[in-house]
């Protein structure tokens, strides 16, 4: 049985956040670094990776509004 993708929030340094989508932390790690690995402002820190609900996700669009 295949686990289910969950995703995770993450911040970059310098500011800003984005999420991925991944079956484990490591592998969003793993992601988040191959999603801006064509970028050399936008660089994750890893430390800050971690699963993403519906609270936090609303928490961090705020940043928006």
């Amino acid at each position: 049985m295949e686990r289910a993708k969950k995703r995770y929030i993450f911040t970059f340094e310098g500011g800003g956040w984005n999420t991925v989508w991944a079956k484990s932390l490591p592998g969003a790690k793993k992601q988040a670094v191959l999603e801006y690995a064509y970028s050399d402002t936008l660089n994750p820190v890893l430390d800050t990776v971690s699963l993403c609900n519906d609270r936090v996700l609303a928490d961090a669009m705020s940043t928006f509004y």
